[in-house]
């Protein structure tokens, strides 16, 4: 469901950038499929004063607004009065369902939509599709233990793990699962990867190393980007005849003057688990961050009673990355700066928890924290979509991009608004939604420092528009 092929986008002009938009918008937000879902999922089954796509409204956009999500501003966004109480009693294991049916039947909807981002749009030349994974925990109510264990110890007996990949060329958030946080990132990197389909690369971090993952990627004809793990052996294959050799990276990179070491086929891992060929891409570190980076390392062996070795202090010094797309899809010298579009990812993260307040309940039964963040997911999912829209059209008039912290900082203000404006009549949910898409054109807009190339300008300048490939 999460997952396929996305076809190229239509470089629209604005206004029609903006009438196709909002128009698909509030096509996907229609009534009457909720209502259905609600009725199969056993969570309606007769009319009463809390109409089901009221209820999943109220808890997207309406919670969105109020300073603290409570029933009671729940029930503000509401067409008939209700009270407290009566909200707090829909709240079971089949609100969790169609709240959960929700979310898959709205990204099933939108999973087309992609907009043209001019400079994201060269990237499509190169691959089909663009992904970023990573994953994200924080604790809930003890009341979840069961559905959610943590990982045990001194920490909270309940925690939550949501996995979510972004798709930086159509500018599409999917989240993927949500998980006991006791799952490990390493257990989830084969299922990404079996998600990815020819052409497509991800990028992600060295916790979702896994021979099996890099072995689907490479049957599909997906390509992988992500740092080297230190604790994995690197093998180089001998010539006919001769046995493979063991690469002591450290060891090389000491003895190096360049800035950058590759080595164009390396293998992952010991025989059994392993992953490869791959290309192995070690970047030399400023003396600056080198010395950060050695001095983080100091301090979290230091934590742990022990102190590090002087390979871990040599390799501190380095980015180290490994992939297996071929040289003539992704560059070598192009590979440090297409891995720091990964950082998106987390401010991805930190939007969600500090505005969306993913992480955040104000109550302790299972099924209400559930279907909250069900409904904060649909939420970031919808979100992100008026995100892409309005960077798309913010390129085109102003030559510059949407802030997806402003944008969402704006729609918080509008939400409540949002929600009792679906239930007026179309005509006049457009107009409204016209006049804050105006709001983001004008109040939203990216800021940056203009001395200083933006990483999208380097991909540019250095690759993408270069007629000739980069070393």
């Amino acid at each position: 469901m999460l997952h396929g092929f996305y076809p190229a986008a239509v470089c629209y002009y604005p206004r029609m950038l903006l009438a196709s938009f909002l128009k698909r918008f509030v096509r996907t937000l229609i009534p009457e499929p909720f209502r259905h879902l609600a009725r199969q999922t056993g969570w309606s089954r007769r009319k009463g004063k809390i109409d089901p796509f009221e209820f999943l409204s109220s808890l997207t956009f309406g919670q969105m607004s109020a300073s603290r999500p409570t029933l009671s501003s729940q029930a503000q966004s509401l067409a008939e009065p209700v009270t407290r109480q009566g909200i707090d009693q829909r709240y079971n294991p089949e609100a969790v369902k169609y709240v959960k049916a929700s979310f898959a039947h709205i990204m099933a909807e939108t999973l087309d939509w992609s907009p043209a981002h001019p400079q994201a749009e060269q990237l499509r030349a190169h691959f089909n599709a663009l992904y970023l994974l990573d994953s994200t925990s924080f604790d809930c109510p003890d009341s979840l233990k069961e559905i959610f264990p943590s990982c045990g110890g001194d920490g909270s007996p309940a925690n939550i793990k949501v996995l979510l990949r972004y798709e930086l060329i159509a500018g599409r958030l999917e989240p993927l699962h949500v998980l006991e946080g006791k799952r490990s990132d390493q257990g989830q990197a084969l299922k990404a990867a079996e998600r990815l389909l020819k052409d497509q690369l991800q990028l992600h971090d060295k916790g979702f190393h896994d021979a099996k993952a890099w072995q689907a990627a490479q049957q599909r004809g997906a390509y992988l980007l992500m740092p080297l793990t230190h604790s994995v052996s690197l093998w180089m294959a001998g010539a006919a005849n001769e046995k493979e050799e063991e690469l002591d990276l450290a060891a090389a990179l000491e003895a190096s003057v360049d800035n950058r070491v590759q080595w164009p086929e390396i293998y992952l891992g010991k025989k059994g688990h392993r992953a490869g060929p791959v290309r192995l891409v070690a970047f030399r570190l400023s003396p600056e961050s080198a010395a950060r980076h050695r001095q983080g390392l100091r301090e979290s062996m230091r934590t742990q009673g022990r102190t590090p070795s002087a390979k871990a202090l040599q390799l501190a010094g380095w980015l180290l990355l490994v992939t297996n797309a071929p040289a003539q899809k992704l560059p070598s010298s192009m590979m440090s700066y297409l891995y720091r579009l990964r950082w998106q990812v987390e401010l991805i993260f930190r939007q969600t928890k500090s505005v969306l307040r993913l992480d955040k309940t104000e109550c302790n039964d299972p099924s209400r924290v559930q279907c909250e963040i069900w409904a904060r997911l649909i939420c970031a999912v919808l979100l992100f979509l008026w995100h892409a829209h309005a960077s798309a059209e913010c390129i085109l008039r102003h030559q510059c991009e949407v802030s997806f912290e402003k944008l969402i900082r704006l729609m918080q203000h509008w939400g409540l608004t949002i929600a009792r404006a679906f239930l007026s009549e179309p005509r006049e949910l457009l107009q409204l939604l016209r006049t804050i898409w105006k709001q983001i054109l004008l109040n939203a807009r990216k800021g940056r420092q203009k001395s200083r190339p933006t990483t999208w300008e380097n991909l540019v300048d250095l690759w993408l528009n270069s007629n000739s490939i980069p070393a």
